[in-house]
């Protein structure tokens, strides 16, 4: 699978700011956990990349003087002034920012980074803000996450799924990192799909377009080969991440 554009993820999570907050449980989890592991009790001044409506902002506990959020997409860091009204909020590619160096004293992101175009180069950058470069600390969605997904698509030739980085691609980056496996169910694949759409995080850039036929192949084959009781399976690989 081929990265994807900042276009499609900006138009993907523009589209998605409207119904973002009722369709990204996971994401609270995830951000709570990562917020376990920042152990000061302040920080002078704070970036977040990828802010999303503010869930990692509304989980934290330390205090701060500043709190500047960036967003790709407009539509999402509108959403998060409106929630968050006396942080800054600004519109910025995370793999592209317009900051001296040594300016933060904290770098937090939750599962934003899978969707860098230019990981392995974008990320260690971004410790050149830092005052402490130990001071980052970050969730990631990796691989493994919608395995069945990707079983299904090869076998039916319906959708596709991201390819995304293991865990040892962050620690060759000078990263200390737990993996969490999560296993959510939905009552059907047609419920599975539509809640990604509307969170924003579609894991694909296929663009080209599929029969109904192949689209309910895929859907049956996937509650024949995952289905249970607690209905359809779908994992999630996250690593959690601070500097080593």
């Amino acid at each position: 699978m081929s990265i994807l554009s900042k276009n499609y993820i900006k138009r993907s999570f523009d589209k998605a700011s409207k119904s973002y907050s009722g369709f990204s449980e996971l994401q609270n989890e995830i951000a709570k956990s990562l917020t376990f592991m920042i152990e000061s009790d302040f920080f002078g001044n704070i970036l977040e990349i990828g802010v999303g409506d503010g869930k990692l902002a509304n989980l934290i506990k330390f205090s701060y003087n500043n709190y500047i959020g960036i967003d790709l997409s407009l539509n999402m860091a509108h959403l998060f002034k409106k929630n968050h009204p006396k942080k800054y909020s600004i519109v910025a590619d995370g793999e592209n920012l317009p900051f001296a160096s040594n300016t933060f004293d904290l770098i937090i992101s939750s599962s934003v980074f899978q969707w860098f175009s230019n990981p392995e180069n974008s990320i260690p950058k971004l410790l050149d803000l830092l005052k402490d470069k130990k001071n980052m600390f970050f969730s990631v969605f990796s691989k493994g996450t919608f395995w069945q997904m990707h079983e299904i698509s090869k076998i039916t030739g319906f959708g596709s799924v991201l390819d995304l980085k293991d865990k040892l691609f962050y620690e060759n980056l000078g990263f200390d990192c737990k993996m969490v496996q999560y296993t959510v169910y939905y009552k059907s694949v047609k419920d599975f799909l539509h809640s990604h759409k509307k969170s924003g995080a579609r894991y694909t850039n296929q663009t080209t377009f599929c029969a109904k036929s192949k689209f309910f192949e895929f859907c049956s084959m996937y509650e024949k080969l995952f289905g249970t009781q607690k209905g359809i399976e779908v994992t999630y690989v996250v690593n959690f991440c601070k500097k080593a």
